[in-house]
């Protein structure tokens, strides 16, 4: 069904496309610890029947209709304490591409893409430590394209959006091509530019909102760490948040 990809110049040369299963990541895993995987190599699927989102959330995809895949890269000059970099290149690759299609996309932290308050991609990464630094990433990324309706309300597509219907292997092999550059970027030594591109791009930044932590407090976003917290400014002063430890409410 997929093609390997013309466009970018290493993700997305070897495709690997299942019609159905039950998470590309894990497929990637199993791939990748068989030797079967090059760095840029994608598993794909059309059905996709189990999943996964930060927070052990399932996601939902109709058949057919949204892009369900992982890619593999092998970011061995990440250290292990700077992780987060890798959900801020893949982050911002993804908002490259939706901009060309209109204004309105924004990162919510930690890594799901939104427009306006509702989720039209989540990413789920998953990173092999070899000492101190990582020796490959299995990235999963779920976007909804074509997808017409939704059992969730806070979930939307593109198509919902703007009306228009795409074609997956094209959105594919934009997508490729700016994850692609970003990772390149963040190769060479691009570190504080990108992390500057994703706070500007962060829901919610530097706007009053109500947060939960065991119990709801008004704060606001004013940073992330090197190791991807949340750091919210709140009347208690600059409080740091790991996944999980905060909610977002309103």
């Amino acid at each position: 069904m997929y093609k390997s990809l013309a466009k970018p110049l290493f993700v997305g040369k070897t495709v690997y496309f299942l019609p159905s299963c039950h998470s590309t990541n894990d497929i990637a895993v199993d791939y990748a610890n068989e030797g079967k995987l090059s760095e840029g190599a994608i598993v794909i699927t059309h059905d996709q029947t189990a999943g996964k989102g930060q927070r052990g959330n399932h996601w939902e995809s109709a058949p057919g209709k949204n892009l369900t895949f992982s890619v593999m890269l092998k970011p061995q000059f990440v250290s292990i304490v700077r992780q987060f970099d890798l959900n801020i290149i893949v982050s911002l690759g993804i908002l490259d591409y939706l901009k060309t299609l209109q204004s309105g996309f924004q990162v919510k932290w930690p890594n799901d893409i939104y427009f306006e308050d509702k989720k039209v991609c989540g990413i789920l990464i998953q990173n092999f430590l070899k000492k101190q630094n990582i020796d490959k990433s299995i990235v999963g990324i779920g976007l909804n394209v074509n997808q017409e309706a939704f059992k969730i309300a806070t979930a939307t597509s593109l198509s919902q959006i703007n009306g228009s219907t795409y074609e997956l292997q094209e959105v594919l092999e934009n997508i490729a091509s700016c994850i692609e550059a970003r990772y390149l970027s963040l190769r060479a030594g691009a570190r504080e530019k990108l992390k500057s591109a994703y706070l500007d791009n962060l829901y919610w930044f530097g706007e009053d909102h109500i947060f939960k932590n065991g119990k709801p407090f008004t704060g606001r976003i004013v940073d992330i760490s090197d190791e991807g917290k949340l750091q919210i400014e709140t009347s208690q002063g600059i409080k740091s948040f790991a996944m999980k430890e905060v909610a977002f409410i309103e």
